[in-house]
């Protein structure tokens, strides 16, 4: 090393390098600054979306009329235009002053740094502004495929709401028709549940309406799925008995009609449902609220509800006895005359039986007593009334029967008609047989009529014995009280 540093060849290159380092420096800081170059090269950058400010969109809506997006040369240093991302490339459209109808309004850009704009295409562009308007449409469900075979569909239940509003331009709005979901079935048996049932909004071809605004855009649905049923009014039947001093004057069950689940064909030949009331575990007079459960008749699968709550009012037994009841005769063919020969009267008298309410508001206009006769012949008869009854009221003693007399008369022929040649009746002869007996002889009349007409009407019996007045007895058994005979 001593002998390198002791060369003077040495010294003199190194320092000749050291100076040529140092002239380079100074000359670069003295160069005039309009004399350095810079490279720097132009990009285009296509489709730079438009983006818009300002808007109220609650109010307007907007639409492109050409384009929606700009082409946009810039230039700038190498480093600059190569490492800069698209999106760094900003086009705004400025619409807080707009109106309706068509614009033409000016595009405002923003470019990273160092980059500058040499053209853009286009520098304005031209949109059509409308007013927003809002209406209200009914939500409409409908199904696609089936539920599960002899399974049927109810009434949908919709939350939070059966209706929508649809927001569009007022040329939008006017197209669409109906608000609507579809429920896609495979095979269910049981409820079917969606929590978000999207919608859509359609015009009258059945098409979408695209743009439209649905508030809300989803509903929770829950559609029935059951087998078929059949609503059913509720009649009320009793078991077991009242003590003998009390009757029955109300019975109101809280609901009118049942729903009776089952095949069709089972449920088309019901026509009520019963439900069965004990009375036997009734023992005193007042209002009793008793539970009944109902069950499903034969070959159906349930009834809903299964309970139901009946009242019912209890009264201590009264007596009435209703006179002059009118008896009506019924079942009198074309081919006879009848009528009610005892008692003379036509009518009767009831002892009746029930709640004192009841016997108090009754009159003779809620009673109905029928003698019938279909089926029987010309003659005289002994014929049982039958006896209705308005409910809760019953015969004093119904087990003894109550008959009235009834005569089946033929209407009589007609007169002979003059035989068409003399125009003439031929008139029978005396007879020539002598009178047998002190009687005066005198012709007996000819009777018209068929074959067994009677000639002599039956005598009326209007004894005391046989008043028509029907049996009074009281019968202290308590009836149900349906009204019947």
């Amino acid at each position: 090393m001593d002998k390198w540093m002791s060369n003077n060849n040495f010294n003199k290159i190194l320092a000749l390098a050291f100076g040529i380092i140092l002239f380079t420096m100074v000359r670069i800081d003295t160069a005039p600054v309009g004399q350095t170059t810079v490279d720097t090269k132009s990009k285009i950058i296509e489709n730079v979306k438009i983006e818009e400010i300002g808007l109220d969109k609650d109010k307007f809506v907007l639409e492109y009329k050409d384009v929606d997006s700009v082409s946009m040369e810039v230039k700038g240093k190498n480093s600059d235009i190569s490492f800069q991302f698209s999106d760094d490339y900003k086009v705004t459209l400025d619409l807080s002053k707009v109106e309706p109808g068509d614009n033409t309004l000016p595009l405002s850009y923003s470019l990273p740094r160092g980059v500058t704009l040499v053209r853009m295409t286009p520098k304005e562009v031209n949109v059509h502004v409308e007013l927003r308007n809002t209406k209200s449409f009914p939500i409409t469900l409908v199904t696609k495929g089936e539920p599960a075979a002899g399974y049927q569909l109810g009434t949908p239940v919709l939350q939070p709401t059966d209706t929508v509003e649809v927001t569009l331009p007022d040329n939008e709005l006017s197209k669409v028709v109906k608000v609507q979901g579809t429920i896609e079935l495979n095979g269910e048996n049981e409820t079917f549940k969606e929590k978000k049932l999207k919608l859509h909004a359609y015009d009258n071809e059945g098409k979408e309406v695209k743009d439209a605004v649905i508030e809300p855009a989803t509903v929770s649905v829950e559609l029935p799925i059951t087998l078929p049923f059949k609503s059913l009014p509720l009649d009320i039947g009793f078991t077991g008995q009242l003590p003998g001093s009390l009757v029955l004057s109300n019975v109101t069950p809280e609901l009118e009609s049942v729903v009776v689940y089952g095949q069709a064909n089972v449920l088309a030949a019901l026509s009520t449902y019963e439900a069965s009331v004990d009375l036997s575990a009734i023992d005193s007079a007042g209002t009793k609220q008793l539970k009944v459960e109902l069950k499903p008749p034969a070959g159906t699968e349930k009834v809903m509800p299964e309970t139901v709550n009946v009242s019912l009012t209890i009264s201590e037994i009264a007596e009435r006895t209703v006179e002059a009841v009118p008896i009506k005769l019924q079942g009198v063919g074309d081919e006879f005359e009848g009528s009610i020969v005892n008692p003379t009267s036509k009518d009767i008298a009831l002892t009746l039986t029930g709640a004192p309410t009841l016997l108090n508001q009754l009159n003779k206009d809620d009673i109905g007593v029928v003698a019938d006769v279909t089926g029987l012949t010309a003659g005289t008869h002994e014929v049982s009334l039958r006896v209705s009854l308005p409910k809760f009221i019953a015969l004093a003693n119904s087990s003894v029967p109550l008959t009235v007399t009834v005569q089946l008369l033929s209407p009589a022929t007609p007169v002979p008609t003059p035989h068409p040649d003399t125009g003439s009746v031929t008139t029978p002869e005396p007879s020539s047989e002598p009178v047998i007996g002190d009687e005066e002889a005198t012709e007996k009349p000819t009777h018209s009529g068929e074959v067994g007409a009677t000639a002599t009407p039956v005598p009326t019996d209007s004894s005391p014995e046989n008043n028509g007045t029907g049996n009074t007895s009281t019968n202290s058994e308590n009836p149900v009280g349906t009204g019947g005979t």
